[in-house]
């Protein structure tokens, strides 16, 4: 699949960026540090295989966040594939619980299901992509990590049907052959048997040696048998000496070449830089001296021009892209302050208490924190009014006493009774009303004091504290007041852009000496005036002043060149660039000299001292040779005539075990080796089950690992100038190179090993090619490769953009011009991740 667009909504440092990617097969992003390339990386993996806004395991940042804290996050790619166009928009919002944001899979335009996508891919996950279409430092450092198990893992995944149940299997199969048998254990099945038999072989051995003449038999076997592995031991350690001295005899050549290259080197000082230094001035001077002749020759069919001034023009159509500038800024600050004004009036509606509070500072809002939770709840306790029945009292003694007052004449005693106990009554119903007069003063006295307090805090902030959510308030005013400093900030700005664009209007109209309105429209015509005159005037004029310039420019550089030219060739002490030459040669040969000495004093280090010696005295090793051949000799006549008394030992002591007790003994070490026997032929099948099960995945994957380990092996060869010719992927990684040494990954160059984790991850993308097929995104990954190196590395790119598309990001400007391809840039923005 070819990327045909990115769109980037919201993602990190980007809002509303679009990359629409040429047809070509490479594409390379250019932009400084942090102007957002791995940003854009993270952005195409996301965007396919889901975000990560929480923790997650990865070689490289993950949480890209907006900065500007605007919804939604996310954005869009658009793939090609043969005929039809997919595109894959991943957007998150709040409350997208899963962190990965909503995908939506579109195929020509019409929504489809993500499965439909994902198939194509073989529905691999973000991980994988990660690790086999992705490099960058972090990943690049990893090489080490790499392992043949996790790739055929990799490769079988794509090239059998259930190859997680066929590995499954194949591991069940191993651990049954390691419960079966281990080489270091005691409790496998096989071990223990091994163990048992060793200890059933000493049981009859003591058996036997119950009959004396066994056991007279079985000493004597013993000696010779020790004889024997003592002369065995002589001579291995006789074979040992000679071929040591065989070896030092065949180096005793290179040791005359060592002595005689040692004649030959010379304590030259050559200065390489200062030669180079030399070189470059000559090829500057020949460049020069070739300039200045064509430029004379075209300043000889010029016809004299009046010449105009033009200067002051020039300077000032050079602020055209200033004023576009301004003019993008200005409508960004427009669009800003509309945007500023709609959020204010929105906090507003929340909170019209706003209002109230916006012009308090930091105090007055402390003040009003303390005043409300300092207010008194509000008083709900009813005042009770005078009951009936209290009434009744009163109505009933002024009744009595009016009675008795009436009574009192006719009827003395009942009147003075009646009015005695109208007073009575009336006294009673007085206390009763007295108590709940007094109750209820002091119940509205408490609500009074609440209201008066609750009025006061009215009155003090014009806020109804019955319908005040405090926080809530406060914290909109908070973003209220920020969004009034933006909206000063914003306006600053804008008051600053139209004193600039004023300020060039005023330089325009002097200019064309007609008047200018100080609009972007008017300047921009005015600017575009004022560059076509200058156009039509400097065609004829400008022509020879920079041909002249350029002559008598090219004329001092030449002088300056040859002058440095000369102090180069006093510090090297050297008449002219010939025995310049002649003295960079003979450091060259002197070079290749040393570095041949070198290598042979490496090679012999060991055994400088033995030759030196060997040197000194002709014809010593070839004695020792000699006298070892006799010893080598006379050591293997005795070994022959010690293993014929052994042999003949044996068979005698094999004729005296015929007792009871040591056939029994030989009977149960009979039935231990069958149960050995047994043992290991299950432990054989289950080893040699697992063995087929692997072999049978690497046929039903199409033998890719060998095919993808013989490319890795090409790429790598070429990325190392042939330097490397072998690779071995096993539980360790080692390479070997040209000469036939071999070397861990742990002792490579950085530059090196990262050539070597390149080679094996084009080559296994080389072959799932025709599963998954995407966009190989290479991100700032050659800062350790020289021009050499790179050189190498674009020939790979090359090949392998055959078939899979290559996007690289980087920040280096030469790597750009190597690569000789048009490239996307970028704007540095606040955020890299």
């Amino acid at each position: 699949m070819r990327l045909k667009q990115i769109k980037i909504v919201n993602f990190g440092q980007f809002s509303n960026k679009k990359f629409d990617l040429p047809g070509d097969q490479i594409n390379v992003f250019f932009g400084a540090n942090e102007a957002g390339k791995s940003t854009t990386v993270a952005f195409i993996k996301q965007i396919m295989f889901g975000f990560h806004l929480r923790s997650n395991a990865s070689p490289f940042f993950e949480d890209y966040t907006p900065l500007a804290h605007v919804s939604p996050m996310g954005g869009s790619l658009i793939f090609e594939n043969g005929d039809s166009e997919y595109e894959l928009e991943r957007l998150y919002a709040k409350g997208d619980k899963t962190k990965k944001g909503i995908l939506t899979v579109k195929k020509d335009g019409q929504v489809v299901p993500e499965s439909l996508f994902f198939d194509q891919i073989q529905n691999i996950d973000g991980s994988f992509y990660a690790d086999s279409f992705i490099f960058n430092q972090e990943m690049l450092g990893q090489v080490t990590s790499l392992s043949q198990e996790d790739l055929l893992e990799r490769i079988y995944y794509l090239g059998a049907a259930n190859s997680g149940q066929l590995l499954k299997l194949r591991d069940d199969f191993a651990k049954e052959a390691g419960k079966l048998f281990k080489k270091t254990g005691k409790k496998p099945e096989v071990n223990r048997l091994l163990k048992q038999i060793e200890t059933d072989r000493d049981k009859l051995v003591q058996t036997k040696a119950e009959f004396s003449d066994y056991e007279e038999l079985a000493q004597d076997l013993k000696d010779h048998q020790d004889r024997l592995k003592k002369a065995q031991q002589a001579l291995a350690n006789i074979q040992t000496k000679q071929a040591s001295l065989r070896d030092l005899q065949k180096e005793l050549s290179n040791y005359t070449t060592l002595l005689d290259l040692q004649k030959q080197i010379k304590d030259i000082k050559f200065d390489s830089e200062n030669y180079q230094k030399a070189q470059d001035l000559m090829a500057q001077g020949r460049n020069l001296q070739k300039m200045m002749q064509s430029l004379q020759e075209q300043l000889s069919e010029l016809t004299e021009e009046d010449l105009i001034d033009l200067n002051e023009s020039k300077k000032v159509v050079q602020q055209k892209p200033q004023l576009l500038q301004w003019q993008v800024e200005y409508r960004n600050c427009l669009q800003k302050a509309d945007q500023l004004k709609q959020e204010e009036q929105q906090l507003l509606a929340l909170s019209p208490e706003i209002n109230e509070l916006r012009d308090l500072n930091t105090e007055d809002i402390k003040q009003l924190k303390e005043d409300f939770l300092a207010l008194p709840a509000k008083q709900n306790e009813e005042v009770n009014e005078i009951s009936s029945s209290d009434k009744l009292w009163y109505i009933v003694g002024a009744v009595l006493v009016v009675l008795g007052l009436i009574l009192l004449g006719t009827a003395g005693v009942v009147g003075i009774i009646a009015l005695i106990a109208g007073i009575g009554l009336a006294g009673f119903g007085y206390v009763k009303n007295t108590q709940a007069s007094k109750q209820a003063a002091d119940i509205l006295a408490k609500q009074k004091a609440v209201k008066n307090q609750r009025q006061a805090f009215y009155s003090k902030y014009n806020l109804d504290p019955d319908m005040l959510d405090l926080n809530s308030v406060l914290t909109n005013l908070n973003q209220y007041k920020l969004k009034e400093s933006a909206e000063k900030t914003n306006a600053e700005e804008l008051n600053k852009i139209n004193q600039q664009v004023a300020q060039l209007a005023a330089n325009v109209q002097n200019v064309l000496r007609e008047p200018i309105d100080d609009d972007f429209d008017q300047v921009l015509n005015g600017l575009d005036e004022i560059e076509e005159q200058i156009n039509k005037q400097q065609e004829l004029t400008q022509k020879k002043s920079n041909l002249t310039s350029s002559l008598n420019q090219d004329k001092q550089e030449l002088k300056e060149l040859g002058l440095k030219l000369k102090a180069v060739f006093a510090q090297a002490n050297v008449e002219n660039m010939a025995d310049y030459d002649a003295a960079y040669q003979e450091s060259l040969d002197q070079a290749k000299i040393k570095a041949q000495y070198d290598a042979l004093e490496k090679s012999l280090h060991d055994d400088l001292d033995e030759l030196k010696q060997e040197a000194k005295e002709p014809g010593k090793v070839l004695a020792q040779l000699q006298s070892l051949a006799a010893q080598s000799s006379d050591v293997t006549e005795e070994i022959d005539e010690l293993q014929q008394q052994v042999a003949k030992l044996q068979v005698q002591l094999d004729n005296l075990a015929d007792s009871t007790a040591v056939f029994e003994a030989k009977q149960e070490l009979a039935n231990t080796e069958t149960n050995f026997v047994n043992s290991s032929q299950e432990y054989l099948a289950n080893l040699l089950a697992s063995k087929w099960i692997s072999r049978s995945l690497d046929l039903a994957s199409n033998e890719r690992f060998p095919k993808m380990l013989n490319a890795a092996k090409e790429y790598f060869a070429l990325l190392t100038g042939g330097r490397y010719v072998n690779i071995v992927l096993d539980k360790k990684l080692t390479v070997m190179r040209k000469d036939g040494k071999k070397r861990e990954v742990k002792y490579l160059s950085r530059g090196t090993a990262e050539q070597l984790y390149f080679a094996l991850k084009l080559a296994f993308i080389e072959q799932i090619k025709d599963k998954i097929n995407l966009p190989i995104l290479i991100d700032d990954s050659f800062v350790n490769f020289d021009d050499r190196r790179i050189s190498y590395i674009k020939k790979l790119l090359e090949k392998i953009s055959e078939n899979n598309q290559v996007l690289i990001f980087t920040a280096q400007e030469k790597l750009v011009d190597q690569l000789e391809i048009t490239p996307l840039t970028f704007t540095k923005g606040t955020q890299d991740a």
